[in-house]
């Protein structure tokens, strides 16, 4: 990101002032920023719009019987001040919290576990998951295939990938690699299948809709294959990109949060019974899953995952996407307010080529 900022401003001085040449603390500049934002950005990008929300969707708000894990010899609160410890919230106090009730108490649990490494927790498998993701995706995009239809079926291809990080998220540390909880691919597939086509269809869908609704409306976009061509303003382009975001987030609420929410609460279901989660969970989904070893599925269905999402929960994670959108904006105006000045003092400072 940063190189393609340096490159850019560069190009524009060359374009524009018959060439320049940047100067060498310009580079200072960019590595101080890659150093200071990279954090950040991982943070926001990862920590917040994936580890929590999946945490949130997961927490049951009145299991009907949870053993905390416990993660440290003094039995630290994963809850906030003076708020009761997860096993009784478990048991229905009336004064109990929930962990994923605010990002402040959600980050004291991880951070409880084992410090701020828990805010990064299945990263690897999300690396490895995000390579074969592109890898998989580019075979079918080869093929000639749309990309709302590339996208759900590189997903299915990867099921056990894309469950294994749900549950490494969701339950305490173990000794065992990504790859070692990986679930059988059968059983994966068998139990989301549908749901992870439902899911990546309504993202794609989420995506496709508003670019088509874009081009109708003539809107000067970037074009895709060209990446280095900035189009041309347009005043009109201003109401014109607001019913296209407004079109966006409708479509991402009302399609792409609930289809991840029964995509992950499915996901949850195949954890197996040795591992402990980190957020009061019930397996059996109110008695609505049966154990594969008395006949039963072993995994909850998509009617069960949406009906057992209470409205409470929905109310707490819409107010979680809420918090983490203004994380997001507030980082990159922060981002905004420091790399702007520094562009225009390394643009004023280079030096013409003769």
């Amino acid at each position: 990101m940063y190189r393609d900022i340096a490159h850019a401003v560069y190009k524009r001085g060359e374009s524009s002032m018959g060439g320049y040449e940047m100067p060498g603390w310009g580079w200072g500049l960019i590595v101080m920023d890659i150093i200071l934002f990279m954090p950040l950005v991982l943070l926001v990008n990862y920590s917040l719009q994936h580890v929590f929300p999946t945490l949130a969707i997961v927490e049951d708000p009145s299991p009907p019987a949870y053993e905390p894990v416990s993660l440290n010899d003094d039995a630290q609160s994963f809850a906030e001040d003076n708020a009761p410890l997860s096993d009784e919230a478990a048991r229905g106090g009336s004064q109990a919290r929930l962990i994923t009730s605010s990002i402040r108490s959600t980050y004291r649990t991880l951070a409880a576990i084992s410090g701020w490494r828990s805010m990064f927790r299945g990263v690897a498998c999300y690396f490895a998951l995000s390579v074969a993701t592109t890898f998989v995706y580019g075979i079918f995009v080869g093929t000639f295939l749309p990309s709302l239809i590339a996208g759900p079926l590189s997903a299915l291809a990867l099921v056990q990938l894309y469950t294994a990080w749900t549950h490494i998220v969701i339950s305490a540390p173990s000794s065992k690699t990504f790859w070692q909880r990986l679930p059988p691919f059968k059983k994966a597939f068998q139990a989301t299948a549908l749901p992870i086509v439902m899911y990546f269809f309504a993202g794609e869908l989420s995506t496709f809709v508003p670019r088509m609704l874009a081009y109708g409306m003539k809107m000067n976009i970037p074009n895709p294959k060209q990446p280095g061509v900035i189009p041309e303003a347009d005043k009109n382009d201003i109401w014109k990109g607001t019913i296209v975001l407004i079109l966006t987030l409708v479509m991402h609420i009302f399609l792409v949060i609930p289809t991840q929410v029964i995509l992950t609460r499915v996901q949850a279901s195949l954890l197996p019974e040795e591992d402990d989660t980190i957020v009061p969970f019930d397996r059996s989904f109110s008695g609505k899953v049966e154990p594969a070893i008395v006949g039963g599925k072993g995994f909850v269905t998509i009617k069960d995952a949406w009906q057992s999402f209470s409205r409470a929960s929905w109310l707490r994670l819409v107010k979680l996407y809420v918090k983490i959108f203004a994380a997001g904006l507030a980082l990159a105006l922060l981002w905004m307010a420091v790399i702007i000045p520094e562009a225009i003092l390394i643009i004023s400072r280079s030096k013409k080529i003769e």
